[in-house]
């Protein structure tokens, strides 16, 4: 498919017309993109998306998570008073609901799921429990209906003590919570546009990162969005890797650029009063923001960038991504 946009002064004009836009009204962003940058594919426009998204729901003295090693687990319920608020400490990535991650420009919700073998139920998680899962999708779904030019992907990443019967239980619960709104998987990108999602009422992308999701024509793999993990607490390095990961993206999937650091153990150990917060976040957030601001999207570019806190400094995280798609300013094609 060959699409094009013409660098012409009525665009510009448009373009210099929507600069407001771009740094104050986050919540319908992608309804007041230019009409040109809603006729591209989506995995060429430049999405801000949440790491860990519901870890706002977190409480301090959760049990701890089935994602985290055996032998936390244990120490977790012998030493609960000590270990608890250190795993919480370095457990929350987030600070907003998800109705104010939304309303502020958050497009990409990275969710991580898991059972307790005391009861039926799903809940978020994140080294301790979150919340049951059903309310807050239920509050995404909502805040759709009130934002139909809006569209939102859902990246459920991983499934801890997880059997047949629970993925299925969970996918029950997406399909009657999303009836109508889920878009359905293509053979190619390049027709999945705003445009397109609008005229079709789909607002959700649903990725489901297990092989359940075979048996569903609307519920997306892994291997349609990569998310490489750069897993370190150097700055230098993420950087590096985030170059590198982004220069040899596939063009024809999506792409999320993880903007994060990430403590393992014997840094917990090192910072046993510290926070994700407090020790790592302020070292991260002003090189990212610098990172992104250098970068563009379009085919081979910036897609779903996600970050830690993204709430920081009144959403500049979220506007910076966001004020990236003013890059457009010319000829596009794919």
């Amino acid at each position: 498919m060959e699409q094009k946009i013409k660098d012409t002064s009525d665009f510009s004009r448009r373009s210099k017309q929507k600069e407001a836009v771009f740094n104050k009204e986050l919540e319908y962003w992608m309804t007041r993109l230019p009409e040109p940058l809603k006729n591209i594919p989506i995995i060429h426009l430049a999405i801000p998306g949440s790491h860990d998204t519901m870890t706002y729901t977190i409480k301090r003295h959760s049990d701890v998570g089935p994602d985290e090693p055996r032998y936390i687990r244990v120490l977790g319920r012998y030493c609960s008073f000590v270990l608890k608020p250190i795993i919480f400490n370095w457990s929350i990535t987030q600070n907003e609901s998800i109705v104010d991650q939304l309303d502020n420009g958050i497009r990409y919700l990275d969710l991580r799921v898991a059972t307790k073998p005391t009861d039926g139920y799903i809940y978020f998680v994140h080294g301790l429990y979150g919340s049951k899962v059903y309310q807050p999708l239920q509050e995404i779904a909502e805040w759709l209906s009130s934002h139909t030019n809006e569209i939102v992907i859902l990246d459920f990443q991983h499934f801890h003590s997880f059997s047949g019967m629970d993925h299925r239980h969970l996918v029950d619960t997406i399909i009657r919570t999303f009836p109508t709104k889920l878009c359905p998987i293509a053979s190619s990108f390049n027709d999945i546009t705003l445009n397109w999602l609008n005229s079709k009422e789909y607002q959700v992308i649903l990725i489901y990162r297990n092989e359940y999701a075979q048996n569903y024509s609307n519920f997306w793999s892994s291997s349609l969005w990569r998310t490489p993990w750069p897993n370190t607490v150097r700055v230098n390095e993420l950087l590096d890797f985030l170059d590198m990961e982004l220069n040899v993206r596939p063009f024809e999937i999506g792409f999320v650029s993880q903007c994060l650091l990430t403590p393992d153990v014997p840094y917990v150990l090192r910072h046993p009063c510290g926070s994700l917060e407090s020790h790592l976040v302020p070292l991260c957030q002003k090189a990212i923001l610098s990172w992104i601001s250098k970068k563009r999207p379009g085919r081979g570019g910036l897609n779903i960038v996600i970050a830690d806190f993204i709430s920081d400094n009144n959403f500049l995280f979220c506007k910076t991504v966001v004020e990236s798609n003013r890059k457009f300013n010319f000829q596009y094609s794919t």
